[in-house]
């Protein structure tokens, strides 16, 4: 298959484990050299270099974007995956911890788009979104969190719009459920785990949830130069979750 990201740069945030760690392999298997850039971001090698930033600082950011740039020499792809979760209807949730999560998965990517803009420019880029299902529809129980993806969507059309003729495309990923340690502490939240987990599989037309891995396939295609009209759309990724009703076992 080749290395169809060979001589591209690309940043990726909170890309230490979960779906980020996956884009990271993928996007060096691929030729990319990557940046990781999340809290805990440490080892490293000749494809993936860490850089340790909180998204949600903007002089993390901008060092960031001014380290990547110094180093490796411009930005071809952006991927804006760092996120929280927050279990809770509006009344169970509080002010803090709504800001809390606003921060890394509505102002991180805002922060992050908007200083990489100028070397995204200069490289024809590409930016891609981490949004969720929950962005399109409501899940019981995760009002901060569906609130975030919403305004994630509606982020990535204002991008595209604002920046298409400038080169830059911005398109989002909608992932329903993946298997990831955010997808088993809110398994393991539930009063039982097991149901919850064989009922989250079922809702799916393909009867399982998805692996991160799969997720990065389409990273990848949307950050190859196979994807070059793609722009403005999100990109649902849910084994049939949101198709229609699947009929019981």
């Amino acid at each position: 298959m080749g290395e169809p990201l060979r001589g591209k740069v690309a940043i990726v945030t909170g890309g230490s484990r979960g779906i980020g760690r996956a884009i990271v392999e993928r996007f060096a298997r691929d030729g990319a050299t990557v940046v990781d850039a999340s809290r805990s971001a440490a080892g490293g090698d000749d494809r993936v270099v860490p850089i340790a930033t909180d998204v949600s600082e903007p002089g993390d950011v901008q060092r960031l974007i001014d380290e990547t740039t110094r180093r490796l020499g411009g930005i071809d792809v952006l991927v804006n995956n760092a996120a929280l979760e927050l279990e809770g209807t509006i009344e169970e949730t509080e002010p803090d911890a709504w800001d809390r999560l606003m921060h890394v998965n509505l102002r991180g990517p805002f922060l992050c788009a908007k200083y990489a803009l100028p070397a995204l420019r200069e490289r024809r880029g590409v930016i891609i979104n981490i949004a969720s299902v929950d962005g399109h529809w409501a899940e019981p129980g995760l009002a901060a969190y569906c609130a975030s993806k919403g305004g994630l969507l509606a982020l990535t059309r204002a991008i595209a719009v604002d920046h298409g003729r400038e080169g830059v495309r911005c398109t989002a990923i909608c992932p329903s459920y993946v298997r990831t340690d955010m997808l088993v502490q809110f398994f393991d939240a539930q009063p039982d785990p097991d149901r919850a987990r064989a009922n989250a599989a079922a809702l799916h037309a393909v009867d399982r949830i998805s692996d991160p891995g799969e997720v990065a396939s389409l990273a990848a295609w949307l950050a190859s130069d196979e994807a070059t009209f793609a722009s403005g759309q999100a990109f649902v990724l849910d084994g049939g979750l949101t198709a229609g009703r699947v009929p019981a076992a």
